[in-house]
């Protein structure tokens, strides 16, 4: 079972799609991340949202807004159901692409966010790969979190900076916080 942990939807349970395409981010996980972003009246993309629960924690903890990028039908169903139940879909944009299509389409409406979570499938490098599109889409003094396996390379794309990587059982948050004079 997937929860809200904190804020104004505390409890609320969530659809999570069925299958094993997607890998909700555990409770524990998002408690340790929220402890450490401090996400009120800032924006949030949740990038490869899943069900969404990493990005309607952030509006539950008073996240102004939040953007999920997510093409994967099932999920969607989930995640759009989800804006319903918690009541946030008046704070949050829903963007059916691949990510790569949807870091453009950001980029050309010169959108920036606060807090960028990325949580694509392990062990693709995937993250490796899609991280430096997301760079540009930073806040000034904005931070980048990108969840990977224990096992994968950890990406050091330009523009930002590595400021932390935490282990938490088989996940790793690497935070990334964009560097002065970056892109």
């Amino acid at each position: 079972m997937v929860r809200i942990i904190s804020g104004t939807a505390r409890g609320r349970r969530l659809k999570v799609p069925p299958g094993r395409n997607t890998r909700p981010t555990s409770d524990r996980l998002r408690e340790a991340l929220f402890n450490i972003l401090q996400v009120e009246e800032k924006s949030f993309l949740d990038v490869f949202a899943g069900s969404g629960a990493v990005g309607l924690e952030a509006l539950s903890r008073g996240a102004s807004r939040a953007a999920f990028i997510e093409k994967d039908p099932l999920a969607l169903k989930a995640l759009r159901d989800n804006l319903r139940l918690t009541g946030f879909d008046s704070r949050a944009k829903v963007l059916p692409l691949d990510v790569l299509q949807a870091a453009d389409r950001l980029a050309r409406n010169r959108e920036r966010f606060d807090f960028i979570f990325l949580d694509p499938p392990y062990g693709q490098g995937l993250g490796e790969r899609v991280l430096p599109f997301f760079v540009p889409l930073l806040a000034h003094e904005g931070w980048i979190v990108l969840e990977t396996g224990r096992r994968e390379v950890v990406p050091r794309p330009a523009g930002v900076a590595l400021r932390a990587s935490r282990r938490y059982g088989d996940s790793v948050l690497n935070l990334y916080q964009k560097e002065h004079g970056g892109s």
